[in-house]
């Protein structure tokens, strides 16, 4: 179940840990049994998502239990911790909301 928070309230009432969260929007696809975060930020950010330690939610796990029957593209906000690896960006989720089908922030996806 996904469920729409308050920014805030998520930010505050989930932080278990000592790690800085941030709110990134964008669309989710799945690659290699990889969730992957395309971010709406007018660069081409990617990121690979990655279920946190301290998240009782497995958000991730979750999201990859339900992705192959929804229509894309997937539209979701996704509250975690950023971590660099090498060239890769990788998010620590907390949690994923506002999960919407066939819904698009990307400019490229509107011409």
């Amino acid at each position: 179940m996904y469920v729409l928070f308050n920014p805030s309230v998520v930010l505050a009432e989930t932080v278990e840990s000592d790690e800085v969260m941030d709110i990134f929007i964008g669309t989710l696809e799945v690659d290699d049994k990889k969730v992957i975060l395309n971010r709406c930020d007018g660069g081409s950010n990617i990121y690979i998502l990655k279920d946190a330690e301290w998240s009782d939610e497995k958000a991730v796990f979750n999201f990859l239990s339900k992705e192959k029957d929804m229509k894309k593209p997937i539209y979701a906000e996704v509250v975690g911790a950023y971590r660099g690896d090498g060239n890769k960006n990788i998010l620590l989720v907390d949690s994923i909301s506002d999960v919407t089908e066939r819904k698009s922030c990307h400019l490229s996806d509107l011409l």
